[in-house]
């Protein structure tokens, strides 16, 4: 089970992940800085009534904790079970490479780094072992299925919780979570809903997985190129309608088709930068697919059947491969660094795409100079959708999503899910997603009241986020997951290419989808499938 990715041809996510793989280094090299009750940190670096967490910086108060918060529990848990002789010296986990940094990195001036309060409150060191995004789930899968037991923790999509749980591979956690209480869906700082605290961290019922992210495919646009005179102007002659950010995959379209030859100043651009490429462009077809009727249209009917070939699936396909007219010449080699690196090269308009493409390239380094050429031009929008008379169902998708797992391998699984518990309790998570040394998204309550996160996401982004939060479907995470994805992108691609009508590739997939369901049938996928249904969202907006 793998997902097969295009062969990287840009080097910019290589750029990205090189001062990860040094910090990691640095990181290792430093060992262990001895255990809880050999270096403490002094009690009065807390403030009142806390007992935990990071010190040596202005705000380090509001991410601290005592025993009667989750990230207490945690460190509580950890001392019991040191005291029953039920402790590792160290935990492994395998971690997607580019989020290394913020575990490992201290953030801000003056802080520790997360692994390092960890280990100094529990003396147990996190040993992290990096691999590409693209690629993990195939190592997870690897120590899974030759039972080398290498890791504690894994780490990979979201999307394969479904094949990782009923390969099994991951330990279930739902009698850790009933005893230690995680605050993940603590209703003013966890997750915006409780059926999404339900959808991230719960497979089929049980506790399966800790979120470590928030991929949540968010619209980004150039705020700075839309406002110039001369392109309202023009948009406005071409088109007969003035330039805005859309509401509707046809004002989107609209906008692609305008921008794509376009040179106003900053070189020729292409006007479509979503993702269109293997593995990566399922997000955009999942988007565009949900919204095609009202308030959603699922992926499978009601009773489990596959919708790819119906009318309203084939129009979307359609309308997906028509959209790759106006995408950039090496789009279907791209990966999410080199979309990124075409809109901080102002060579594209607009794009929904991963969060932290504001992170790494808006805003300014700590020498004063611009982090690209997009610094100050960027903004970003709600969800588009379609109108259904006076509403418009914006639809936005959850795809990737870093996503950790207890390896039912682990010696330590209590520890291994109380670290986790740690790691992911909403004042350490929102302390690491304001850290620029990774991909950790935020997508807590919490995380967005934080001034770190917002001086690192920009101010823009801290409602946006969230309300496309609130309006996103989940895309395939149940068991069969991978053989779905991968027969759908291959007909997707060969549409794309020119070898298949949509209407031919549709007809493929479908059929293909059916014969995964009728093989998947003993997994329960037909259940997981209607359980799905139920996390999607209902919420309208007003056209």
């Amino acid at each position: 089970m793998s997902f097969r990715t295009p062969k990287l041809l840009h080097p910019s996510r290589r750029q990205f992940l090189k001062s990860s793989s040094a910090t990691m280094a640095a990181a290792g090299s430093m060992g262990m800085l001895g255990n809880f009750m050999a270096a403490p940190a002094s009690a009065q670096e807390f403030a009142a009534g806390m007992t935990g967490g990071p010190t040596g910086f202005d705000g380090a108060e509001r991410f601290q904790y005592n025993a009667s918060m989750s990230e207490g529990r945690a460190i509580e848990g950890i001392r019991a079970l040191r005291a029953a002789g039920r402790v590792p010296e160290r935990l492994t986990m395998l971690l997607t490479d580019g989020a290394i940094g913020q575990i490992t990195r201290p953030f801000p001036d003056g802080a520790p780094s997360v692994k390092e309060v960890w280990e100094r409150e529990t003396g147990i060191q996190i040993d992290i072992v990096g691999f590409p995004a693209e690629d993990i789930f195939t190592k997870v899968m690897q120590d899974v299925t030759t039972q080398a037991g290498s890791y504690d923790i894994y780490t990979g999509p979201w999307n394969s919780t479904g094949d990782l749980v009923s390969s099994g591979g991951a330990r279930n956690c739902s009698d850790f979570v009933a005893q230690y209480q995680p605050d993940w869906g603590d209703p003013e700082r966890g997750t915006p809903t409780p059926e999404m605290e339900q959808l991230l961290y719960t497979y089929a019922g049980d506790y399966y997985s800790v979120s470590l992210d928030g991929d949540f495919q968010t619209w980004f646009y150039l705020r700075g190129i839309y406002e110039l005179p001369e392109v309202q102007d023009a948009f406005l002659t071409e088109t007969g309608h003035e330039l805005a950010v859309p509401n509707t995959w046809e004002e989107v379209d609209r906008i692609s088709e305008f921008f794509t030859g376009k040179d106003f100043g900053y070189g020729t651009m292409y006007g479509n930068g979503n993702l269109m490429s293997p593995f990566w462009g399922l997000a955009t077809f999942y988007a565009r697919f949900a919204s095609m009727d009202f308030p959603n249209f699922h992926f499978f009917d009601e009773d489990a059947n596959p919708q790819l070939n119906t009318e309203l699936g084939i129009q979307c396909a359609e309308e997906h491969v028509r959209s790759f007219d106006w995408t950039p010449p090496d789009a279907l080699t791209y990966t999410f660094a080199e979309a990124y690196d075409q809109m901080w090269n102002l060579r594209i308009p607009h794009t929904a795409i991963y969060t932290n493409i504001v992170k790494f390239g808006d805003g300014y380094n700590p020498d004063g100079t611009p982090r690209s050429a997009a610094t100050g031009m960027i903004d970003s929008h709600l969800p588009v959708g379609r109108r259904f008379g006076d509403q418009i169902n914006r639809r936005s998708v959850l795809y990737y999503h870093i996503t950790a797992w207890v390896s039912s391998q682990s010696q330590y699984p209590e520890a291994a899910y109380l670290f986790l518990q740690w790691l992911s309790s909403t004042r350490t998570y929102t302390w690491m997603a304001g850290n620029p040394g990774g991909y950790f998204d935020p997508m807590q309550q919490a995380n967005f009241r934080e001034p770190l996160v917002a001086s690192t996401y920009q101010q823009y982004s801290m409602e946006t986020i969230p309300a496309t939060i609130a309006r996103s479907v989940p895309s395939i995470n149940f068991a069969g997951q991978t053989a779905l994805d991968n027969a759908l992108d291959d007909e997707l691609q060969a549409a794309i290419t020119g070898q298949k009508t949509p209407r031919e590739a549709m007809d493929a997939a479908q059929s293909q989808w059916e014969r995964i369901i009728r093989r998947q049938r003993r997994n329960g996928i037909e259940e997981a499938i209607l359980a799905s249904r139920e996390t999607w969202p209902t919420i309208v907006d007003e056209a």
